[in-house]
């Protein structure tokens, strides 16, 4: 398995803001090639007590399973590759509620649903739509009051019953190592050339697997590793940026970040340290 996650781990907009209602943690090593983390409430806490946080593109799918305790139901939701940013609603009610969410990396996330991603991004879905039956697997730990390090271990047992490698693309991984390595700032022509694909074939592979086009992943990973050299470097000096990751200027680079981000990059990096 070529292990991506040594040399791209992609960031939420806030992350290092971790309380009750929002913690990460990750997975056992055996999955840390297809989870990046699991993630939600560290334990049941009232709706009006959650935390609203900005939601960015971060690369990654997940599945939420969001319990409700003072109505005894719960609901399961898969959310494919998003390309813009919102803010998470948060109900105002005092209902006792916990979530608890697995976070794949854009790659992985097929090699455990009984479908292709094929057009799935910027798209909601029902679990059961990409992952028959994951609900009901995980309705005994969901349902009980159990520790969030309690479903981490059911779920980890669940999740390596699941993967199948035999949807592993070579062909994927090469293409997505090829746009990590050159910062985003790839040509397509030159992702076909690295991989030997067609620029048709590439498509196809790319929206079988992650529901996206090669443009728009490249687009992505480019705005995550800026936004990752933004937040861990005290001093971003933005031209050196510009030449890094291929914009034309500066005002590209800041356009471009806050189409993505939705706000400047000085304005992220001031919310993302509080």
């Amino acid at each position: 398995m070529f292990e991506l996650n040594s040399i791209y781990y992609p960031i939420t907009a806030l992350p290092d803001a971790q309380n009750n209602s929002y913690i990460e943690v990750p997975p056992c090593n055996a999955l840390r090639p297809y989870v990046r983390c699991f993630w939600g409430t560290s334990q049941p806490i009232r709706n009006c007590e959650k935390q609203g946080r900005p939601v960015i593109p971060d690369t990654c799918m997940d599945i939420i399973f969001e319990t409700n305790y003072s109505k005894n139901e719960y609901v399961g939701s898969f959310l494919a590759l998003d390309e813009g940013s919102y803010n998470a609603v948060i109900i105002d009610n005092t209902d006792t509620v916990s979530t608890f969410a697995i976070r794949f990396y854009a790659w992985s996330a097929v090699l455990f649903s009984d479908n292709s991603m094929k057009n799935s991004k910027n798209l909601y879905f029902d679990a059961d739509e990409f992952f028959h039956g994951l609900q009901k697997e995980f309705e005994p730990f969901l349902c009980s009051k159990t520790s969030f390090s309690q479903k981490i271990k059911a779920a980890e047992q669940i999740l390596m019953n699941r993967i199948n490698l035999n949807k592993f693309s070579d062909n994927l991984m090469n293409g997505l190592y090829h746009i990590i390595k050159n910062n985003g700032n790839v040509k397509i022509s030159d992702i076909c050339d690295y991989t030997g694909l067609s620029k048709k074939t590439l498509e196809r592979v790319f929206n079988e697997n992650m529901g996206i086009t090669p443009k728009s992943i490249q687009s992505l990973i480019r705005y995550q590793l800026l936004w990752q050299d933004i937040y861990s470097h005290k001093h971003f000096d933005v031209f050196d940026a510009v030449l890094k990751y291929g914009y034309f200027d500066q005002a590209h680079l800041l356009n471009d970040f806050k189409r993505r981000h939705s706000m400047t990059p000085n304005a992220a990096l001031m919310l993302a340290l509080g």
